[in-house]
């Protein structure tokens, strides 16, 4: 009998947890929109949404790009865009599957994935992606928008700033190889060399459109101290750059850290900073 009693309990217990956890926490929980197709047809690219619990008439848009994820199918854009908008009041936060990539679930974006050697930072990306955040700008009638990317999405925040200058009011770049053709040759080293890295790209270099960045564009950029792929020495030279442009800018370094930030705290801090 003590058993089946355990045995009940038990399960009552399990019964109990799973009603509390199918109750939405609606002070803490963003909502998550469905995942949606931005752009027409040769620009569509995925996205997934989600709200904070509370919006005005006019909320921040945050909106995410992951890195170049060389040997994987990224999904951790996702979880950043989701804990910014569970962390921050009127917000939608919108995670974008970047043009020629497919995330774990099979959503495929359009577009040229390139080989992930700094060769998918071109025009055409550029303007899909600024194509999708007027879309997105309009659709949830932000009154401001932010970028944050890592790593390759870093530099195309970059050069979304310069391209497209205007089209975002703040940006964090993470681990940001801000500067293309340093970032390739230093690769080429990192990697015991190969041919694909001399192999001429069209993309657009973060540093080659700086002067076109608003002077009231805010910046913070992220680093760490032990960032074997987009060395800090990176971070710190485009942050001098945005320095002598007039640009108000932040650099915070991890120290100890590598290339894997994205999903750190530090990273929700400084989306929370420049949310403010």
């Amino acid at each position: 009998m003590r058993t089946l009693r355990n045995l009940l309990a038990t399960s009552a217990g399990l019964l109990a947890l799973a009603g509390c956890q199918s109750q939405p926490d609606h002070a803490s929980t963003p909502a998550a929109a469905p995942g949606q197709w931005v752009g027409a047809a040769g620009q569509r690219l995925w996205a997934q949404v989600y709200l904070s619990p509370q919006l005005s008439a006019h909320p921040t848009l945050l909106v995410v790009l992951h890195g170049d994820a060389p040997f994987s199918k990224p999904a951790y854009q996702y979880t950043v865009a989701r804990r910014a908008a569970q962390a921050n009041p009127d917000l939608v936060a919108v995670a974008l599957l970047r043009p020629g990539y497919t995330d774990p679930a099979g959503h495929h974006s359009d577009g040229q994935r390139g080989e992930a050697t700094g060769d998918n930072y071109t025009p055409a990306v550029l303007d899909a992606l600024a194509a999708a955040l007027t879309t997105l700008r309009a659709r949830y009638h932000a009154g401001r928008v932010v970028l944050a990317g890592h790593s390759g999405g870093a530099a195309l925040a970059a050069d979304l700033l310069g391209r497209h200058p205007g089209l975002a009011d703040a940006a964090l770049l993470a681990a940001c190889p801000c500067n293309v053709a340093t970032w390739r040759a230093h690769m080429k080293r990192h990697t015991g060399g190969g041919a694909i890295w001399d192999q001429p790209v069209a993309s657009v270099s973060p540093e080659q459109v700086l002067a076109r960045v608003p002077a009231r564009t805010r910046v913070a950029l992220l680093v760490g101290t032990a960032d074997s792929i987009a060395p800090a020495t990176m971070t710190r030279e485009y942050y001098q750059r945005l320095q002598q442009q007039g640009i108000p800018a932040t650099l915070r370094e991890l120290p100890g850290l590598g290339h894997e930030i994205f999903l750190g705290k530090a990273v929700q801090q400084e989306i929370k900073g420049l949310l403010r």
